[in-house]
C-alpha cells in the first residue's frame, strides 16, 4: 500500500504480486474453467476426427481378422462404435461423460492394473520399440469426445 499526494492512498503490485494472484485465481478457477471449456468445446463428431485416430493407430489389433482366431486384442473392437461402448475382456472401454474414469484414456497414459489383469499401455510399440504416446492433441480428441457422452 502507498500512499500518494493529498493523501490518497493506494494500492502498488509489484510484477512478482499480480502474477501470484494470478496463479491463486488460475489454481481456483482452472478447473471449472477447464471443465467448462470442454462443455462448451465444438461436439466431436466421431466418424470425422475419433474414428479416424483409431484406425490410424488402433484397429491393426482391435478389429476381427479371420486370420486370428483369438479375435481382437483383449477381446476390445474399436473399429464401430457399438462395439467401443461394449468394452473388452477388461470391461467397459470407457464411461460416457467421464473420460478420466475411462480405461481407453488411461491406456493411452501408460500401463494399468484392472483387478488381477495387467493391460499395457497403448498403441502397443512395434517389436523391439518403446511405447511412444499418441499425440496430446489426438488424446484430447479422445477424452473431449467422451466428455461429450461419447455421442
Amino acid at each position: 500500500m502507498s500512499v500518494g499526494k493529498a493523501g490518497q492512498v493506494g494500492w502498488r503490485l509489484t510484477g512478482a504480486a499480480v502474477a501470484a494472484i494470478a496463479v491463486a485465481c488460475t489454481g481456483l478457477a482452472g478447473g471449472r474453467v477447464a471443465a467448462a471449456a470442454e462443455k462448451d468445446a465444438a461436439p466431436v463428431d466421431f466418424a470425422k476426427q475419433v474414428q479416424p485416430i483409431f484406425k490410424e493407430s488402433c484397429v491393426k489389433c482391435h478389429r476381427e481378422d479371420p486370420k486370428n482366431p483369438r479375435g481382437p486384442a483383449g477381446g476390445l473392437k474399436l473399429d464401430d462404435k457399438a462395439a467401443i461402448l461394449k468394452g473388452g475382456k477388461a470391461g467397459a472401454a470407457i464411461v460416457p461423460g467421464k473420460a478420466d474414469e475411462s480405461l481407453l484414456v488411461k491406456v493411452l497414459a501408460g500401463d494399468v492394473k484392472v483387478g488381477e489383469r495387467d493391460i499395457h499401455a497403448m498403441p502397443k510399440p512395434q517389436r523391439n520399440q518403446a511405447f511412444k504416446a499418441l499425440p496430446d492433441e489426438k488424446i484430447a480428441v479422445i477424452k473431449n469426445w467422451i466428455d461429450q457422452g461419447a455421442k
